[in-house]
């Protein structure tokens, strides 16, 4: 029954306070939303009241416990007032704005008190032993890129045009099969032109880094269909070979490691009597030579 009405007593104690302070947070001029944190205090306070006078006081009634409860209860909602700065592990930024509160001494932290993190892999500067990894790239705990082969080619994912390859197959310098030609699926034109569509460079902005990271030595070949006269085909299967080639360049693969050539529509897949086969054989191709 004593323990009944202790914990009446407390709870009363507990819940006015809470209120109180939750109230007087929300009529702040400084903020308009409940102070979690100063409603935290008091309650820890509160605790730590009633611990304090159970441990100085074995023999305390409801009344005292309920005292000690009051008195902790002021102390923290003192201790997280507005104007008192409290900053425990002394990073700059008060314990009531801090998302961090135990960051190690000396630690640089952003505006909410957590370690910096410049390249946003999740691992803290303090800690991170590749700081400039690039975005989206997964890291381990040190913060450096994983680097995976996930067909066991023997090429890296990084340089890998094809990760899908059956296991067992002969594979080029970008892991694809040695003995066939990759078509650039994706890569148009604008029509009768050897300009390239906005998409179709988004599209070799992805190649060009897996054949830096490969250093391939590759060959670009345009090819068309049998619409229009072999030389004119020639010529322009030429052109759009060589665009493909100049934009790879731009984007950082080595003059050196690449070249262009147009065969015209003497090569073809597919039939040239229907429309799909004759689209299928207006194509760009790299041949991978390493």
């Amino acid at each position: 029954m004593n323990n009944y009405k202790t914990f009446k007593k407390v709870a009363g104690v507990f819940t006015l306070s809470v209120v109180i302070t939750g109230c007087a947070s929300n009529s702040s001029t400084e903020s308009s939303t409940w102070d979690t944190k100063r409603v935290l205090c008091v309650a820890a306070g509160g605790l730590a009241g009633v611990a304090l006078d159970g441990a100085g006081n074995r023999g305390s009634d409801n009344k005292s416990k309920a005292a000690g409860a009051l008195v902790g209860a002021g102390l923290g909602a003192i201790f997280c007032a507005p104007g008192v700065v409290l900053d425990g592990d002394q990073d700059g930024v008060e314990d009531k704005k801090d998302d961090c509160p135990y960051t190690p001494l000396g630690t640089a932290v952003n505006e909410v008190g957590c370690s910096l993190d410049d390249d946003k892999d999740g691992v803290a500067n303090t800690i991170d032993q590749c700081p400039n990894t690039p975005a989206g790239a997964k890291v381990d705990v040190t913060g450096c890129e994983i680097i995976t082969d996930q067909d066991g080619d023997g090429v890296l994912d990084e340089a890998d045009q094809c990760p899908d390859t059956i296991a067992g197959t002969a594979v080029n310098a970008v892991g694809c099969d040695e003995n066939v030609a990759i078509v650039l699926d994706g890569v148009f034109f604008e029509y009768k032109s050897f300009d390239l569509t906005a998409d179709s460079k988004v599209l070799l902005n992805k190649i060009a880094s897996k054949l830096i990271a490969a250093d391939a030595q590759v060959l670009v070949a345009g090819h068309t269909d049998s619409v229009g006269g072999n030389a004119y085909n020639i010529k322009l299967s030429d052109k759009r070979a060589a665009s493909v080639k100049d934009h790879l360049i731009a984007q950082g693969v080595s003059e050196q490691s690449i070249s262009s050539q147009g065969f015209g529509e003497d090569n073809p897949i597919a039939t040239n009597n229907t429309d799909e086969g004759r689209a299928k054989n207006r194509r760009v191709e790299m041949q991978i030579q390493n």
